[in-house]
């Protein structure tokens, strides 16, 4: 008796014993292929996995607004009236926050109608005017720690030499204001954070600078009499899912305007500092 493989036109008769032992073989061969496409299957999704870990929690080091970023432009042209995005999209007073090299606490003071001063008040308990009349604007300090650099960060960080630290902090009105032309508050909810800060110091300028780590570092700064000019870098628009909860935004991918600059003193950056605003901000 033979048997005819169908494996090919061209099969050769062969006998029972070598149709057994080709049948073996093929299975043998079959057993070795699927134990091979196992263990690449699973090396595969083992693969798979581990990615799909990473993009979940590869967390940034601090909150940008680059999840996507949509727009970016430097300080000379976000200032050009004809093409920029700010002159098309925002109001004078929003292009002030952005752009401006002034105090973010004391426009967010004045912008919200409690930007004064008594003059009984000055100087009382050694605290300046500058910080009396942000005194509707509180700071909330959520992390301050050494920091590794990364390509994430504003790149004017590498100008500040040796150790970094950074700061992140949350400002907003107090709980019992809502920067209604100055009138209390009607609930008592706590008010969402207006802007998020991320700044980068060197270990020893922080210390120097920062002698009260719980106010705002323009306070901290002025309080320490230290000549300063902010430049603004860059300005930004993008989307942050986390910062726009944090916000209290209905729409997470509402989004999110931001900017860094550099604070220098005496020629040298005392730090960097990124700074992302609430799209709520009603100005």
């Amino acid at each position: 008796m033979t048997l005819m493989t169908s494996q090919h036109p061209n099969a050769r008769l062969s006998s029972p014993r070598n149709a057994r032992n080709a049948a073996q073989s093929s299975s043998l061969v079959s057993s070795k292929r699927r134990r091979i496409f196992s263990i690449v299957s699973s090396r595969k999704t083992t693969t798979t996995r581990v990615k799909s870990f990473r993009d979940e929690n590869d967390v940034e080091s601090y909150q940008t607004v680059a999840n996507p970023l949509e727009y970016t432009a430097t300080e000379r042209e976000a200032m050009d009236g004809k093409n920029s995005l700010l002159w098309q999209k925002l109001s004078p007073a929003w292009r002030v926050l952005l752009l401006s090299d002034g105090s973010v606490t004391r426009h967010l003071s004045v912008l919200g109608g409690k930007g004064f001063v008594n003059d009984d008040d000055d100087d009382k308990d050694g605290a300046t005017s500058s910080a009396l009349s942000e005194s509707n604007v509180k700071v909330e300090v959520t992390s301050m720690k050494p920091c590794a650099r990364d390509k994430s960060q504003p790149e004017d960080v590498v100008k500040i030499k040796g150790p970094l630290v950074q700061r992140e902090v949350y400002l907003r009105y107090e709980d019992d204001y809502d920067g209604n032309d100055g009138e209390p508050k009607k609930n008592k909810n706590p008010n969402p954070p207006l802007v998020y800060a991320c700044s980068w110091w060197n270990a020893n300028a922080l210390e120097k600078f920062m002698k009260k780590r719980e106010e705002t570092m323009w306070s901290n700064l002025r309080k320490e009499n230290v000549e300063l000019y902010r430049e603004v870098r860059r300005v930004y628009l993008g989307k942050n899912r986390r910062l726009a909860k944090a916000f209290g935004c209905e729409d997470l991918d509402e989004a999110i305007w931001a900017r860094h600059y550099i604070f220098w003193s005496g020629g040298e950056p005392v730090t960097v500092v990124f700074e992302a605003f609430s799209p709520k901000i009603e100005l």
